[in-house]
């Protein structure tokens, strides 16, 4: 039986206005619906959720016929994507069943089976994540024992952990970004899963995995959750080339990335504001540039310095699927970092000043400083030009949407002469 918690806390105006009107809609025609997953347990945790979302017994398409502003998504599993005020969007699930056996074959492809609450829960990742919040009753629904874990601040999977890991590998780096952002421990058979389970990773959709890691990345807690990816030797999957650089003493000439981390997390305050990707990424290369840069026999000569930066690069984009546009940031960060320090006169300078990627070289600039990886002299010098050449508000550059072709030279798939897509 569910523990039904009414002794919480939780305001109704501390939920989203958009949430609360998902959930009443549905109630209204005769649905079950709950707020689930990480709103409940920040609430209950009395930090501020990041997302509201909402799980029901409507299926995919009787939730749009509820909703205008409404698109389904996904194949693994359909839900909905309901449209609030200025372009919020409130998750929207069915309740999802126990997926079927396929012999020895764990990981989850197929994902579109439907059941009840309890299913639902069991089928969440942890224990922490899987508490339900009843708007109409205000009471906290529990099936799986995440009050016990929240109170014990310690992250369990719902059932064996190596199961768990294998139907979607992924959940090992959600483990640590989510014992690194609340501070929890992790209980000792989930920990002994990743360790045993972590080649795992590598049969990981690749997008999935570039996602979990921006997320690592800017949560406030970069740090934290790096040195639990060393630790639980995740970082040697994903990321061989750091493992063992949050080690290294602050006297080796090679030691920034726990402190270009710390960094990055002074600067996280808003969780919906990141900065450029290529940025976040810049504090992981930069020491494995700087070590090729310093094992090398003499200056590096400037014509060669992209080059060597897109060396240390190229493994790493493909294993995590790094895209373009974050590439040509980082790389331009970190040849920013340079041509500063190479810069003969002013013209130099107000060059580096028109580079499409300025703010993002001078954060970093300001971030190396934070670290202890620039010399006074430098930092004072960098200081004195931004002074003069003030960088614009960071802002996360998206790429072009490509443009449809139409008519005959459509090919197949094409709209041309069909209705407009609204």
């Amino acid at each position: 039986m569910p523990i039904r918690l009414t002794e919480h806390g939780i305001r109704p105006s501390d939920i989203d206005r958009d949430a609360r009107r998902v959930l009443s809609r549905l109630y209204d025609f005769g649905f079950q619906a709950y707020l689930v997953g990480g709103s409940v347990r920040d609430l209950l945790l009395d930090r501020t959720p990041k997302d509201f979302d909402v799980a029901t017994s409507a299926r995919p398409n009787e939730v749009r016929r509820l909703f205008r502003r409404c698109r389904l998504i996904g194949r693994r599993f359909r839900l909905a994507h309901v449209l609030g005020e200025g372009g919020k969007i409130i998750e929207t699930a069915t309740f999802r069943a126990k997926p079927p056996s396929d012999g020895d074959v764990l990981l989850i492809t197929d994902d579109n089976k439907f059941g009840t609450p309890d299913s639902d829960a069991h089928r969440r990742d942890f224990t922490i994540n899987a508490l339900f919040f009843d708007l109409a009753r205000s009471e906290v629904i529990d099936y799986v024992g995440g009050l016990e874990d929240l109170e014990r601040r310690v992250l369990r999977t719902i059932g064996e952990p190596v199961v768990r890991f294998r139907e979607d590998p992924v959940r090992m780096l959600r483990a640590v970004k989510f014992a690194a952002r609340l501070d929890f421990g992790l209980e000792g058979a989930l920990r002994r899963a990743i360790l045993s389970e972590r080649g795992e990773l590598k049969k990981a959709a690749v997008p999935r995995l570039y996602e979990e890691m921006r997320r690592l990345l800017w949560n406030g807690s970069a740090r934290r959750g790096f040195e639990l990816l060393d630790e639980l030797r995740l970082l040697e999957v994903l990321l061989p080339e750091l493992s063992g650089f949050l080690g290294r003493p602050a006297d080796d000439p090679w030691h920034p990335l726990g402190p270009l981390l710390d960094a990055l997390d002074s600067r996280f305050e808003d969780p919906d504001q990141p900065p450029p990707d290529g940025l976040m990424f810049a504090v992981l290369m930069w020491p494995l540039f700087q070590a090729l840069v310093g094992a090398l026999e003499g200056p590096v000569p400037a014509a060669d310095e992209r080059a060597l930066a897109e060396a240390v690069l190229e493994p790493v984009a493909r294993r995590l699927g790094v895209p373009r546009r974050t590439q040509e940031t980082l790389l331009r960060v970190i040849e920013g970092q340079r041509r500063f320090r190479r810069a003969k006169h002013d013209r130099q300078l107000r060059g580096l000043a028109r580079d499409p990627d300025y703010a993002s070289i001078v954060a970093f600039a300001e971030m190396r400083t934070e670290a202890g990886d620039l010399d006074p002299e430098v930092a004072d010098a960098w200081s004195d030009f931004t002074d003069e050449h003030e960088p614009p508000p960071l802002e996360r550059k998206r790429g072009r949407r490509r443009r449809r072709r139409s008519g005959k030279g459509s090919g197949r798939g094409g709209r041309s002469g069909g209705r407009r897509r609204r």
